[in-house]
């Protein structure tokens, strides 16, 4: 039970905690225009903003975590506000690739979140949570809402050594 406890806990981690980086050309209008969209749900979650992250969730949103188990928007949200703020945590999403289709794209990410813990004997462990996954994002409007995301890899370091790795079945 206390590992299905832990995947959720780092499952919603993910989802809460994306963030944009700087990969890729600069001068590509798609990619500046989703990094940007990256940096707007950083930056909701940091601020616990559900109205404004609601906003950047296509009102069909779904997060499939690691293990197969999906969330709709207001799940997301009301995890969110029962998380507790993390000032140890650092993170950063890599934009893999972007696959552009007729009225959606498609973005293979990879995001690396850190973050210092302290254990039951009060010794603090640096802690590193790196997962890869698939966003769609759509445009119906004047801005781009992210529709689906599906984390297919999850692997969580403590001190550099690897304690857990989990494929999507």
């Amino acid at each position: 039970m206390r590992h299905d406890r832990l995947l959720h806990t780092l499952g919603l981690l993910l989802v809460l905690s994306v963030a944009g980086a700087a990969a890729g050309a600069a001068d590509d209008p798609l990619r500046t225009a989703l990094q940007s969209r990256y940096a707007d749900l950083k930056a909701t979650m940091t601020a616990r903003d559900v109205a404004a992250l609601a906003a950047i969730f296509a009102p069909d949103f779904v997060s499939v975590d690691v293990s197969g188990h999906s969330k709709a928007a207001n799940q997301v949200m009301a995890d969110l506000n029962a998380m507790k703020p993390d000032p140890n945590k650092t993170s950063e999403t890599t934009l893999i690739s972007i696959t552009a289709g007729d009225d959606a794209v498609t973005v293979e990410q990879r995001y690396d979140m850190k973050t210092v813990r302290a254990a039951a004997d009060g010794k603090q462990h640096n802690m590193e949570l790196v997962a890869l996954s698939t966003d769609s994002w759509i445009k119906p409007a004047e801005v781009w809402l992210i529709r689906r995301t599906v984390t297919h890899e999850l692997s969580v370091f403590d001190g550099g050594k690897l304690i857990m790795h989990k494929l999507k079945p």
